[in-house]
């Protein structure tokens, strides 16, 4: 073979790569798959969604230790909205359009979520395990929408199973005013509906949290056996504080957006006997591999596991494995038809399953309650 034949064929060659790298998917790198996130990494749930956040470095980093994704390591790219829905969309927009990420992942919150919704359908950019349990991310299914954990009606139908079958009817619910907490209460009422109950009482407020003593002194007269306390940690705790203090005994139930170490922590003993709904299996879990899993794993990178950070550790997997199932050459569109086809995925105990008409990915909900020593027990 002639010389010139040898250098015509290497720049045919060299055309051919920067043509092919010209028109590679927003977010493959020859060596990397940028990944963005937008949460609250400030704010009123800033320990949680940091709790979250290490869960899901701890996979990732665990992945990218062994090669990454079809030799292509995961970067996550995480601007803070201060879980303040007005600041998510111009995040999600900066991550898509500037950082040009392949994904979302792990977006923070009911509002915010909701919020970015007509541009990740416009774009047709997958968004993976928002951090939210609201219907509205669950139907109708949006097929660039793929949620890991279950939804909070479905929680909520749990705890009001629960507190029924402890002999409790006298039932109220003291819930921010917005998507998030007029979600929870649909599935509140549907769910005392079912056994023939009406609500002992219901409040609200409005974001941000101003003056919540009528509330309180609503409630407290209706005198309810149990209350169930919708709204992020800062606030949840508040109204819990507020109503013991005028002299509620009920029982204090809350949600998994509320299962982090740091809500514990700053409820104190005011926190003691607070029912917790949860989404995933405990840290402590001897039963299923996927916390045995998370705990060895966070231990070795010096992380301490926690019940936020299991969620995370969760989210990662199933992102994932979408990812390798997309193959080595990924697009949006073939990573949506991944985690489409994606049937019975053990990720240790739990299975996740999704299809073009279901995208609601885990319904595993069990019940776990703060000891009197600050511990979270199931």
């Amino acid at each position: 073979m002639s010389a010139s034949w040898m250098a015509r064929g290497m720049l045919a060659a060299a055309l051919g790569f920067a043509i092919h790298t010209a028109s590679a998917e927003p977010g493959i790198g020859r060596n990397t798959i940028r990944i963005g996130q937008s949460a609250g990494v400030t704010g009123p749930v800033a320990g949680s969604v940091k709790e979250q956040i290490a869960g899901a470095h701890v996979y990732l980093s665990t992945v990218n230790a062994a090669g990454g994704i079809h030799g292509r390591k995961i970067e996550l790219v995480t601007y803070d909205d201060g879980f303040d829905a007005k600041r998510t969309p111009d995040n999600v927009r900066k991550l898509i359009q500037e950082d040009k990420v392949f994904a979302l992942f792990m977006v923070r919150g009911t509002p915010q979520n909701e919020s970015i919704l007509p541009i990740i359908s416009a774009e047709k950019v997958p968004l993976v395990a928002p951090l939210t349990g609201a219907i509205t991310l669950h139907r109708p299914v949006n097929r660039y929408v793929f949620n890991v954990r279950a939804k909070y009606q479905d929680e909520v139908a749990r705890a009001i199973n629960h507190l029924a079958t402890s002999g409790m009817t006298r039932i109220a619910i003291f819930y921010a005013n917005d998507g998030f907490g007029q979600d929870v209460y649909e599935g509140f009422t549907t769910a005392l509906q079912a056994r023939g109950v009406q609500p002992a009482g219901a409040a609200s407020y409005a974001r941000p949290m101003g003056d919540i003593g009528q509330g309180v002194a609503t409630l407290n007269k209706a005198n309810p056996q149990a209350v169930l306390v919708i709204g992020s940690g800062n606030e949840a705790a508040r109204v819990i504080r507020e109503m013991k203090r005028a002299g509620s005994q009920a029982q204090f139930v809350t949600l998994s957006n509320n299962a982090a170490d740091s809500f514990i922590k700053d409820l104190g003993e005011d926190g003691r006997g607070l029912i917790i709904t949860q989404v995933v299996p405990g840290t402590n879990s001897s039963q299923m591999t996927l916390a045995s899993e998370y705990r060895s794993l966070a231990r070795q990178q010096s992380v301490e596991p926690t019940n936020a950070g299991m969620e995370g550790f969760m989210s990662a997997k199933v992102l994932v494995e979408g990812l390798r199932r997309a193959g080595p050459d990924p697009t949006r569109e073939k990573l949506v038809a991944a985690l489409e086809n994606l049937r019975d995925y053990d990720l240790g105990g739990i299975l996740i399953s999704y299809s073009a008409t279901r995208h609601t990915g885990s319904s595993f909900v069990e019940m776990s309650i703060v000891s009197s020593t600050g511990k979270l027990i199931r």
